[in-house]
């Protein structure tokens, strides 16, 4: 599923309105004419466009990666701009909506000199496997030269093994479940940490180690309020650093550092990666029961990798003639009528995906949310109503699709087949080093 070279001279041919990445007289799409309405979103649109022809040129070995993972990242603009026009109708694009600066940057980051020892980390990133979540516990398993500091249970201040300064007996004062101390022999520093909530919020208390003694020393910047990562201590050869790793999507990790200097660390550094990914089946089924459904899942299967290309609705749309046509608006009315499944001017909000008694995503989230959207989907010799959407719990929402398909029967929707789809991360594509983040809090 590669986009060829062709695809990519037009998406980022010159534009004729606000210097778009795209010429704003074909913008087709909802996506495309809000940019273009933008001046603000539209001139960073011809901002991406001049970083990513200048990433082909400079980086000609790597042209086949940077096109396949532009068309993963395109995929994420269209899902944020469509969801903010669903949340704004009528406003224009805020001037963040996309991370279009994130993205640049990292294009231009491919022409970056790594710090130190983040440059040693890139040099070892052919070792790393398929599918990683954690970059160096993953370099680690391969032999290289890295160790990843344990996380050692505290449940108990007395356990401690050091004799903490006022700071960190505060700390250790403030322990709980999911408290504790990290541990890598010869390293001259530690931290006591907490984590929790179920936005993963960390409170960490660094401190550096003088014979038995634990003095306090500031934090990194990247360890200041942060939430929906994973903190941690590392050695890489012989650079001990604080790391905070995150992976907002499948097709991308982020590794911040900060290098212990002796008595403090050092400015933050982040790592930017970014991968390939799969789409695997995570289970079908069909009514009544948990039957047989190979049919279903291939049809599922072909429509969620058209989708994820620009998941917006309308993407799976297509004309109608005759009775399909008049069969889909039956199905379509009898959705958005008032005890439907989304009634007009509502969402569907964590409607459960119909799983006929079986393992349909099983143990996974399998509430749609609201960003689902009504589709027509063939099966059988039938036009029924397709949805198509990511799991959610609450406000967690992960990476893969679901898939579900009703038939009107009788006046009422009954469900006919479902499918799971996972989001499989796949090999590295690329890696830059980018600016670091400003620290954020919940």
């Amino acid at each position: 599923m590669r986009i060829t070279a062709t695809v990519l001279s037009l998406a980022f041919a010159a534009g004729t309105c606000h210097a778009a990445g795209f010429d704003c007289g074909k913008a087709s799409t909802a996506v495309e004419k809000a940019i273009c309405a933008s001046p603000a979103i539209s001139a960073l649109d011809g901002e991406l466009g001049e970083a990513f022809r200048a990433a082909l040129k400079n980086h000609p070995d790597k042209a086949d990666a940077l096109k396949t993972d532009q068309r993963h990242w395109l995929a994420e603009r269209d899902a944020s701009v469509a969801a903010y026009l669903g949340d704004h109708p009528g406003k224009p694009l805020a001037a963040d909506v996309a991370r279009y600066p994130t993205r640049i940057a990292f294009l231009r980051g491919l022409d970056a000199k790594a710090p130190k020892p983040l440059d040693t980390v890139q040099a070892l990133l052919p070792r790393l496997p398929k599918g990683s979540d954690d970059v160096l516990a993953d370099l680690a398993k391969a032999g290289a030269s890295v160790a990843v500091a344990a996380e050692v249970s505290l449940d108990d201040a007395k356990a401690f093994p050091f004799e903490p300064d006022a700071a960190v007996k505060k700390a250790l004062a403030e322990l709980d479940a999911s408290s504790g101390y990290r541990k890598l022999d010869g390293m001259p520093v530690s931290s006591v940490f907490s984590v929790g909530g179920t936005a993963s919020c960390w409170t960490e208390v660094p401190f550096r180690i003088e014979g038995r003694k634990a003095i306090a020393v500031d934090a990194p910047g990247a360890w200041a309020s942060d939430c929906m990562s994973r903190h941690g201590m590392a050695r890489v050869r012989s650079d001990v650093i604080a790391t905070v790793l995150s992976n907002p999507s499948p097709d991308e990790m982020n590794l911040g550092v900060s290098r212990w200097e002796g008595t403090r660390f050092g400015p933050d550094a982040q790592l930017t990666l970014r991968f390939d990914h799969a789409l695997v089946s995570g289970g079908s089924a069909c009514a009544p029961k948990q039957s047989p459904c190979e049919d279903f899942a291939a049809v599922a299967m072909a429509a969620a990798a058209r989708y994820e290309r620009s998941p917006v609705q309308g993407t799976l749309d297509r004309p109608l003639k005759g009775a399909a046509k008049v069969s889909y608006d039956a199905l379509l009315a009898a959705a958005r009528a008032p005890s439907g499944l989304a009634p007009k001017g509502e969402s569907a909000t964590f409607r459960d995906l119909p799983d006929f008694g079986g393992a349909v995503g099983e143990g996974m989230m399998t509430g749609y949310g609201d960003e689902a959207t009504f589709f027509p989907i063939d099966f059988r010799g039938e036009t029924l109503l397709g949805y198509i959407g990511h799991g959610h719990v609450g406000w967690r929402v992960n990476d893969d699709w679901m898939l579900s398909a009703w038939r009107l029967k009788a006046g009422t929707l009954e469900p006919v087949a479902s499918m799971y789809v996972k989001v499989e991360r796949g090999a590295l594509l690329l890696s830059a080093v980018v600016p670091a983040p400003e620290a954020e809090s919940l």
